[in-house]
């Protein structure tokens, strides 16, 4: 199963963009971090900034989050590559969203504006929407 759940905040604020057929495309950085023991025993957290990027409505609707924002994302881990300009191949690895939502804190999630008690419906992948592979 190729399943991702993110809880974080926005490195950068989200680039809407919109391929040529007039579909969106955002692209954002959620920064993730975990807390671990060291072998001295002393607490030391660890983050992970992890590349997201999330097609159609669910783009659009990201674009409205900013830099700092915590924010759920859940989707896929997706690879893909392509040829430099040096003509070098170069490999990127990102999360495919299905869901993004903005946490509110650790306990309650706000799909963008609504109240903490919002069941989310919408947010994902639209209805007839495809999510691209």
């Amino acid at each position: 199963m190729n399943s991702v759940q993110l809880l974080g905040n926005l490195a950068r604020d989200p680039e809407v963009r919109y391929t040529k057929t007039g579909r969106a495309v955002a692209t954002f950085t959620v920064a993730a971090s975990n807390s671990y023991v060291d072998q001295n025993g002393e607490t030391k957290e660890q983050t992970a900034f992890v590349n997201c990027v999330a097609w159609g409505k669910l783009g659009e609707a990201a674009g409205n989050l900013r830099k700092g924002s915590r924010c759920f994302v859940e989707g896929r881990i997706s690879t893909r590559s392509y040829e430099a300009q040096d003509g070098t191949k170069r490999y990127v690895t990102e999360v495919v969203a299905n869901f993004v939502g903005q946490a509110l804190d650790t306990q309650s999630f706000d799909a963008f504006g609504g109240d903490s008690s919002s069941n989310f419906d919408g947010f994902g992948a639209g209805a007839g929407e495809e999510i691209p592979f």
